[in-house]
């Protein structure tokens, strides 16, 4: 996720988002991103690139902390996906893919059928050249580690905006 120049956002901000305009959002795990989250939301052709952190190794008061507790609330679409993830037959806001090591990536139903070309793509190319276990015990971790290329790629492609409101 070194990929992406995120923008900050505060607790206030953040309470005020629709969850209707989420259409990426990594869940935290045990290595890799266990400390917050990377989230996206879709206005129009822009995709607005947020990361919230502190969660584990906080470094604001505890009151400007955007937690995962205000994050669960905010997106109880995600929160309910993330609950129902091993059941293959839900469907719900989300597709839900695993990245390894408790690290989750949900993305929303009305842009995954774009976003899947460009992901498998990727997954496929970085482990072309792995015997079948290694492609098998290798893939999720490959996905967190190409998803955000996967993204860029398609919004170049697509002409979507990947904006950061930081820098305008």
């Amino acid at each position: 996720m070194n990929l992406f120049e995120t923008n900050k956002i505060s607790k206030k901000e953040f309470l005020k988002l629709n969850e209707n305009d989420l259409m990426f959002i990594t869940n935290p795990g045990r290595m890799g991103d266990e400390d917050g989250t990377t989230f996206i939301i879709k206005h129009d052709n822009e995709f607005n690139i947020y990361r919230i952190d502190g969660w584990m190794y906080p470094k604001e008061e505890k009151e400007l902390i955007i937690s995962l507790e205000d994050c669960l609330k905010q997106f109880p679409k995600r929160s309910k996906t993330w609950k129902h993830s091993n059941k293959k037959e839900h469907n719900d806001k989300y597709k839900y893919l695993y990245m390894g090591f408790g690290n989750r990536l949900s993305v929303d139903n009305s842009i995954y059928s774009a976003f899947e070309p460009y992901l498998n793509y990727l997954v496929q190319e970085k482990l072309k050249e792995r015997n079948s276990e290694e492609q098998e015990t290798l893939k999720y971790a490959t996905i967190f580690n190409t998803w955000d290329k996967a993204l860029i790629n398609m919004a170049n492609d697509k002409g979507y905006i990947i904006k950061n409101n930081n820098k305008n």
